[in-house]
């Protein structure tokens, strides 16, 4: 089966190309420069035109592209119609959109009415949708958060620290992606444990396997909000931003139900943030 995955060089993206062709899947993909080594990565650039061309021989096409520019909700949604036109017009039989589990009509995050918006657009087309939890890997996002939290032994904590956090293992959802890929029924499937820790068990278990202690301080939501908007208008990188604050908050309740279990049956007893954080010593 040759899948064309868009964002190839993104975190997620890269880590699906591996592991499908390791699986025997034949990849290719697109970035925004292009020019990989054996021209199996095209150059594609969401708001821009999209030559159906480049999805020639695909059988599936994954979404895995984000503009993570403040303001770039036009252009990611645009840019998610046009791939999504150009990949029906090339023939392409199956293609999956990589969301988020803060993906929800009332999200009070930027990104995640963004990616509710483009998931819409995907079902309503006869397509898929992936919703991954924070994805705990070498990598990404999570990545980003535990080397800012092994800095240092003072911890600021938002709001009271019992918002849950969805986690998921980057083996697990790399497993449910290719089993969705496999079964070719379109959908939404959201990857995530049940199990969602609070922010404070969170911190404490990335914090406890590294072997470190750590003493929180605890800092209002609001706050918290504001500082980051500063750092970002002086242009200093944080592993955070006020979307990331607002989803913090609202997903204290969420819509989605995890579709793992039904997709990994075998793999129930390793759903856990333990297990997750585990695997990071496996270089995964």
């Amino acid at each position: 089966m040759n899948v064309f995955i868009i964002g190839v060089s993104g975190y997620l993206g890269n880590r699906l190309a591996s592991h499908l062709e390791s699986q025997g899947f034949t990849v290719a993909g697109s970035s925004r420069a292009g020019g990989a080594t054996g021209g199996r990565v095209s150059r594609l650039v969401l708001g821009e035109p999209v030559d159906p061309a480049v999805f020639k021989s695909s059988s599936v096409v994954i979404h895995a592209a984000h503009d993570f520019r403040p303001g770039a909700i036009d252009r990611n949604i645009d840019g998610a119609r046009a791939c999504l036109a150009a990949a029906k017009a090339a023939g392409v039989k199956a293609q999956i959109f990589l969301s988020s589990y803060s993906a929800r009509a009332d999200a009070s995050s930027e990104y995640g009415r963004t990616k509710y918006r483009i998931e819409q657009m995907f079902l309503e087309s006869g397509e898929t949708v992936l919703r991954p939890g924070l994805v705990v890997g070498n990598g990404g996002l999570f990545a980003r958060q535990r080397g800012t939290l092994l800095r240092t032994v003072l911890v600021p904590i938002v709001g009271d620290g019992t918002a849950p956090v969805a986690v998921v293992a980057v083996s697990h959802f790399l497993e449910a992606a290719e089993a969705v890929v496999r079964g070719g029924k379109p959908g939404a499937y959201s990857l995530f444990y049940d199990q969602r820790p609070t922010l404070r068990q969170f911190v404490r278990a990335v914090k406890r396997q590294a072997g470190q202690r750590c003493v929180f301080a605890p800092v209002p939501a609001g706050l918290a909000a504001v500082a980051l908007r500063c750092a970002l208008a002086l242009r200093i990188r944080l592993p955070a931003d006020p979307d990331q604050i607002k989803s913090l908050q609202s997903n204290r309740t969420s819509p989605w139900r995890s579709d793992l279990p039904a997709l990994l049956p075998t793999r129930q007893p390793e759903f856990n943030l333990e297990y997750a954080l585990a695997q990071l010593a496996c270089g995964l």
